[in-house]
């Protein structure tokens, strides 16, 4: 018989029982933990969760139970991805608006007219001074002021007639002033004009000049500078628009103020057809016509354009021919964006409110404004000049003849620029270049959130002047042998229009509807689930283990208390004894 010595009953006796007792401290939370999640499955609304907890399930059932429903939250999950994709990436819809809107409510369409005869012939023979300047033998004997004059000249005529040895850069007055003297002005230009059927005293009541990038041409219904441009930021060498009219309620954004009269700045259509329009009759004269700086087509380039934006004729147009009458039906085009997308980045909505965006030389926000800018800064670091016709800022310089080639050539490049400055591998020739690429990027011209256009239905007849007087039997007067005439007829085809609007496609009541729909097709979840899920971590947590810290508080002191009672019986039997 073995025989245990006290110092091995007195070592290992209490490492043994701290053992069993840390044992049964982690049996007892891993206990605790165990049955406070089954209590969860147990009472959860979570569709499933149930059999996941109850006693009486065996292991197949649970494995079964679990098994669907880690299906349903991962199909869940990749739907509500793909709902959120989709209102993330496409949150607009654009749509037709509810009623029609007639179009007194909008302005009438601002026209430009531009003739294509840049100089008078009887003024300055453009032909022949190209021939003149173009012999190296007989460009000598031509003064200063020929040789600068005709390269002035060729800067709003065919870009191929532009001297590369002309001068590269000029001076902007005396460019412009050269330009207007051998123009047509006005009175040469126009013969007659109507508006809503009234005959004008003159057509400088309607049209203004104005210059742009195809010289001195003529519109009607635009805004003036000083509600056009930021004065401020732009040179004051010459004027761009000299009308002094002023829009008295008019904005883009919010169109004419309640109450506004029908005659008012810009001028509002108050009906359509052609009585309700603007009509004016063109004139020129076969001697002043040139075939040369514009080609073998002549007659005028006409566009509509909204009255906030500055025309870019270069662009587009379309054409009254002499000897034509030309009848413009128009339709136009308005945009609108609700209110609920203000708040997204412009770049999910795909345009911009006026507040949104600022243009250096423009008051008013429009993609053609911006785009108009864009190219003359871009020019500007690409060239070291601009176009005369180009809004700029006293600091920059203005191109002449020389520096034509460059202004053409970056008009293609400025199309590309952007998505080479998005490219990260790429040769850099020079510094030039990589600040007009920034630049380019940087442009990011979105339409404006509210925009009109005006599309334009023409069609052509031929205008044999000459023919009411033989008709009439009267005697042409010997001056106007040689006059060739033009009219043109500009009204609203229609008395309403259908408004597009920009609205949300999914709000964010639409996608959070979505997502509540989906969590409770497949699972039963709700915004209560949310709640009981937060209730049974932490409130309901707190409180249980607190429960269970009081409980065994009150259990300690107890068993503390009979102790007591124990050694105080003792004592009372030892003294009886």
């Amino acid at each position: 018989m073995r025989r245990h010595s006290r110092s091995e009953s007195i070592g290992k006796t209490p490492e043994t029982d701290w053992d069993s007792q840390r044992d049964v401290k982690v049996k007892k939370k891993s206990n605790f933990v165990k049955d406070y999640l089954i209590d969860y499955t147990s009472n959860s609304n979570l569709h499933g969760l149930k059999y996941l907890g109850e006693k009486q399930r065996t292991s197949v059932e649970r494995v079964f139970w679990f098994f669907v429903f880690t299906c349903c939250v991962v199909l869940c999950a990749g739907l509500i991805r793909k709902v959120w994709i989709k209102w993330n990436v496409s949150p607009v819809i654009v749509s037709f608006a509810e009623s029609s809107t007639p179009v007194w409510q909008i302005p009438y369409p601002a026209v430009t007219v531009c003739l294509e005869t840049k100089a008078k012939q009887s003024v300055f023979n453009f032909t022949e001074y190209y021939h003149l300047y173009n012999d190296s033998g007989t460009r000598e004997n031509l003064t200063t002021y020929e040789r600068n004059l005709y390269e002035d000249v060729t800067l709003v005529c065919d870009d191929h007639l532009a001297p590369p040895q002309g001068r590269k850069f000029g001076f902007g007055n005396e460019t412009v002033t050269n330009i207007k003297e051998v123009s047509p002005n006005i009175t040469d230009a126009f013969f007659g004009c109507k508006w809503k059927d009234i005959p004008k005293e003159t057509c400088s009541d309607l049209f203004s000049p104005i210059l742009t990038e195809e010289g001195l041409c003529y519109t009607f219904n635009n805004l003036g500078a000083n509600e056009l441009f930021r004065m401020e930021n732009i040179h004051k060498d010459y004027q761009y628009l000299e009308h002094q009219n002023v829009a008295e309620s008019w904005s883009l954004e919010d169109g004419y103020a309640p109450m506004t009269p029908i005659e008012t700045y810009p001028h509002r259509g108050s009906g359509y057809g052609a009585k309700a329009g603007l009509t004016f009759l063109m004139k020129t004269k076969q001697i002043d016509l040139d075939f040369l700086c514009r080609g073998p087509v002549q007659g005028f380039k006409i566009l509509l354009h909204n009255p906030a934006e500055l025309p870019r004729l270069s662009q587009q147009y379309f054409r009254s021919p002499l000897s034509q009458e030309v009848v413009v039906a128009v339709k136009p085009k308005m945009m609108t964006t609700s209110e609920g997308l203000r708040a997204y980045d412009p770049n999910r909505r795909q345009c911009y409110f006026p507040s949104e965006r600022y243009l250096k030389y423009f008051k008013i926000y429009t993609q053609s404004n911006c785009e108009m800018e864009c190219l003359t800064n871009f020019t500007y670091a690409r060239c070291g000049c601009v176009h005369f016709g180009m809004p700029h800022g006293p600091e920059m310089k203005v191109c002449n003849a020389g520096s034509m080639a460059c202004i053409k050539k970056v008009q293609m490049e400025l199309v590309v620029a952007e998505v080479e400055a998005g490219l990260e591998k790429r040769n850099e020739e020079n510094d030039t270049i990589g600040e007009a690429r920034k630049i380019a990027s940087r442009c990011k011209c979105l339409p404006a959130c509210t925009s009109i256009e005006y599309e334009a239905e023409t069609s052509q007849a031929d205008y044999d002047w000459k023919a009411i007087f033989r008709a009439y039997k009267l005697e042409i007067p010997p001056e106007m042998n040689d006059m060739m005439y033009s009219r043109v007829m500009i009204f609203f085809k229609e008395p309403q229009f259908i408004t597009s609007r920009r609205s949300e496609l999914y709000g964010q009541t639409d996608f959070l509807a979505n997502c509540g729909g989906l969590l409770g097709l497949f699972m039963g979840f709700s915004i209560l689930s949310v709640v009981e899920i937060l209730y049974f971590f932490t409130l309901r947590l707190w409180c249980v283990v607190w429960n269970r810290r009081r409980n065994k508080k009150n259990a300690s002191d107890l068993h503390q208390a009979g102790d007591m009672d124990v050694k105080s019986d003792k004592l009372k039997q030892n003294y009886k004894d």
